[in-house]
């Protein structure tokens, strides 16, 4: 049986990077949790993929506060002869700057909290993204719609593009207009800086970016306006077109991020080698914490794009070709959380990363591939065989279900083996967010907390998840609480029949964010529930809609795009669980952190005091300080304060 304190045996492996000339070394933070101290101690260390061989880089030592120094996000200048990273000092994420000659670091961008970098290529310099906020202690006036951000907090002011010179520590901004800017990247002579505003406009209501291009000979700026909705990545070219990754048509995430083409500095296409994959990481996980991890890796000498997408419950990697705009898949079956390419030639391919599955947290690996033949995979570290050899047997099985409509749904189950004649603690229904994000195979920790105490875990990819197709991803828009619940019970009934010789138990759910919506959903509406917990949830879509960082724009659309609050106040009322109170009868325990920006906490606070007052079982836990991400990268006492909560609330309610 793992107890809460188990998380603390979790070992998580940051994005690595290989240095520029010595292919073979390669660098990455380890992060751990301290469970007396409440925090995450990551340090920098160096494997050797020749010899298997671990080296401290960085060690973890106090800072001038005595807190444990907190590093990760490492990036190799282009000679290899410094190493950028980030550095968590206080609150702020740092710039700092390693010299492995001398042993040495130093703080580039003191009491700056910077968001991303990249390395000039000439080595001289960094380009950094900052918020540079117009707050003070006392009182500020609002300036902008866009003025809060889950896990961030108060962004009354706007991100721009500075420039550090790492010998003179002289920090130079690069960008002035009054909007987002990010996604800096180089063209590959180094003469030319790419960077995207988010808001030309007047307003940050909608996005309409530009791509901004700067001549680092003269300083001036000529502007690309590609009809776009979102930017996630630039990829200048040689020829002076620009790959972007992003939307064309909203930027809501039910539309995926795929590559486009933007060749005359004014439209952009999608390219015709796309697949039917979105762009990213969208498979989660409670067991991750990688810092910047980027989706997609340029090697130039190729000319090639290697990048992460989400196909069927697994983060896979593709290989763009630039010349072509031809996308193939590269045959890995694993799920990988990052990456780094070693080299590319037409012969052979070699690549690191950091894979894990539903059995195993993330580990390093490299993976060759020679004369298209199979991939040679070798484990690299095995930073968490002590925690496997605690973990109990557990048995993983994979399900679909066809819904009436014709669409397979995805999902797997999670049971702990039991001697001839025994029986489940119960079975647990778990509920995933987004709604465009995924289960797969990733390890989850609270999965197998919850199986190590006898319970049975049946979860799946319900239409509106990503990995099946971008029409699969739009099923979702305009059906919250319809086509999606009929998914999930459809496919929690046919797994529960699917051969399993043990008693399920009693059943009950358990879901956050969208899940948590859908958990609310379900119990006003379906009473075979003995018990329920909904977290960072949703039961007003009206007041949601006005209060959450992005509610104004994710909310609208997935409602179908045609109601506000303003024209459609009944059918906006109709989606809210919070309208059919009366009808729960399940004991349901509510939890919710005091910071989240996303579902604010006054959701939790409302669905409570409906609860209560209508005389229904309801307890509410609070989270102080705690953001939408509680749950997988929270304090770990609020972590482990969590796990206990869930368990002794479906104990009480056995």
């Amino acid at each position: 049986m793992l107890r809460s304190t188990d998380l603390a045996q979790l070992t998580l492996l940051g994005a690595p990077s290989i240095h520029p000339r010595e292919r073979e070394k390669v660098v990455l933070a380890k992060v751990r949790m301290d469970i007396d101290s409440d925090t995450y101690f990551s340090h920098l260390v160096v494997w050797d993929t020749s010899t298997h061989n671990e080296t401290t880089l960085l060690a973890a030592h106090p800072d001038s506060e005595g807190e444990a120094s907190s590093d990760h996000s490492q990036k190799w200048s282009p000679d290899g002869e410094r190493l950028a990273f980030i550095r968590k000092v206080g609150t702020n994420d740092e710039l700092w700057l390693y010299h492995p000659s001398s042993g040495t670091v130093h703080a580039l961008t003191p009491k700056r909290k910077v968001k991303d970098f990249i390395w000039a290529p000439d080595g001289r310099t960094l380009i950094f993204t900052s918020r540079e906020n117009s707050m003070n202690s006392v009182a500020y006036k609002v300036i902008r719609i866009r003025y809060k951000l889950d896990g961030e907090g108060f962004t009354n002011g706007y991100t721009h593009i500075f420039e550090v010179d790492v010998d003179t520590l002289a920090v130079s901004p690069l960008s002035t207009l009054e909007s987002d800017h990010g996604n800096p990247a180089f063209s590959e002579d180094g003469q030319r800086l790419y960077f995207t505003l988010d808001y030309p406009s007047d307003t940050d209501l909608d996005k309409t970016p530009q791509i901004h291009v700067l001549e680092r000979s003269t300083g001036s700026i000529s502007v690309i306006s590609a009809v776009l909705k979102s930017v996630s990545a630039l990829v200048p070219l040689s020829d002076g077109s620009v790959l972007a990754a992003g939307k064309l048509n909203t930027p809501n995430s039910a539309e995926f991020d795929q590559w486009l083409y933007v060749k005359d500095g004014i439209s952009a296409d999608r390219i015709e080698g796309n697949l039917d994959v979105p762009g990213g990481y969208h498979v989660i996980s409670d067991s991750k914490r990688t810092g910047l991890n980027s989706t997609f890796v340029h090697h130039s000498e190729s000319g090639s794009i290697f990048f992460a997408g989400t196909n069927e419950g697994r983060q896979s990697l593709y290989r763009l070709d630039t010349a072509s705009l031809q996308v193939t898949a590269l045959p890995l079956s694993l799920n990988v959380l990052a990456f780094d390419v070693e080299s590319c030639s037409e012969r052979e391919i070699a690549i690191v990363l950091i894979v894990d599955s539903m059995d195993r947290p993330g580990e390093l690996y490299r993976a060759v591939w020679k004369d298209q033949s199979d991939v040679q995979l070798e484990q690299i570290t095995s930073c968490n065989e002590e925690l496997l050899r605690q973990i109990p047997t557990i048995e993983i099985r994979e399900h679909s279900h066809v819904t009436p409509d014709g669409l397979t749904i995805q999902g797997w189950t999670m049971a702990p083996v039991q001697e001839d004649g025994g029986t489940y603690a119960g079975t647990i229904l778990m509920i995933h967010g987004g709604p465009h994000l995924a289960y797969g195979h990733s390890f989850h920790f609270d999965f197998w907390y919850l199986a190590s105490r006898g319970y049975r875990i049946v979860f799946c990819n319900p239409r509106g998840s990503y990995g099946y197709g971008q029409a699969f991803s739009y099923g979702v828009v305009g059906e919250w609480g319809s086509k999606d619940v009929q998914d999930i019970l459809g496919f929690l009934e046919e797994s529960a029949v699917a051969g399993d010789s043990l008693e399920a138990g009693s059943l009950y759910v358990m879901g956050g964010s969208y899940g948590g919506y859908l958990v609310n959903w379900l119990i006003a509406h379906d009473h075979r529930f003995k018990a329920a917990v909904t977290e960072r949830s949703i039961c007003n879509l009206y007041s949601k809609i006005g209060n959450s960082d992005l509610g104004f724009q994710i909310n609208l659309y997935e409602l179908g795009g045609q109601s506000d609050l303003w024209n459609d106040e009944e059918y906006i009322m109709d989606r809210s669980p919070i309208r059919y109170a009366e009808q729960v009868t399940t004991p349901v325990l509510i939890l919710h952190g005091e910071q989240d920006h996303r579902c604010p906490i006054e959701q939790a606070e409302q669905w409570y005091l409906a609860l209560r007052r209508l005389g229904k079982d309801a307890e509410f836990m609070r989270f102080p300080g705690a953001s939408h991400a509680m749950a997988s990268s929270g304090r770990p006492q609020q972590r482990m304060a969590r796990l206990e909560a869930i368990t002794e609330w479906f104990t009480k309610n056995a």
